[in-house]
């Protein structure tokens, strides 16, 4: 028989290493999640639970991301007799056997799992957020960002999206001279 036999240092260090590995993981969860543009139900459609998304049935895809699909991923079978039916097949992540493997499934049904919980913990503890405290641009995030010198506001995201292009307000059209940080007043 092999035993290890480990001193308190090293359990230690194990332990240190094992808490700073979950921080990251949750502060990335807590990124990710906080991200308006993100949703749960993508990565429940790639592992082809739910409904289909919901397009009209005039809707196509648009044609670079089938050139790009199509070039990585084999097509989806359809056959002449249910082409444009309701019977449709669904897009499923588990259909790609030959490119996609057990464990890197096993891994995205993992992080839907941990996602899932994560979100959960995050709307138990978090306030519900007022209309008037969201970016009046793209009502996703909210303001956190006083533009000088009119005073108007929005988030950093569209502000400095805006400021690659263009050096006047969104609202007022005044010249920006500098962006200050936002921080509502009780």
């Amino acid at each position: 028989m092999f035993f290890c036999v480990t001193d308190e240092s090293e359990v230690r260090n194990r332990t240190q290493t094992s808490a700073v590995m979950e921080s990251r993981t949750s502060r990335a969860a807590s990124v990710l999640l906080s991200d308006p543009c993100f949703q749960l139900h993508s990565i429940q459609y790639l592992l082809g639970e739910g409904a289909e998304p919901s397009f009209s049935s005039s809707s196509t895809a648009c044609p670079v991301v089938g050139a790009v699909v199509s070039s990585v991923a084999p097509p989806l079978p359809v056959s002449p007799g249910n082409a444009g039916s309701s019977e449709r097949k669904h897009f499923s992540l588990h259909t790609y056997t030959d490119y996609i493997s057990d464990h890197e499934k096993n891994k995205v049904e993992l992080m839907l799992l941990f996602l899932t919980e994560e979100s959960k913990q995050a709307a138990a503890c978090t306030a519900p957020t007022s209309e008037e405290d969201l970016c009046p641009i793209c009502y996703a995030h909210n303001i956190c960002a006083v533009f000088r010198p009119c005073s108007h506001k929005s988030c950093k995201a569209c502000i400095n999206q805006h400021l690659m292009n263009n050096k006047d307000c969104f609202f007022c059209k005044a010249t920006i001279t500098g962006v200050d940080d936002y921080n509502k007043t009780a």
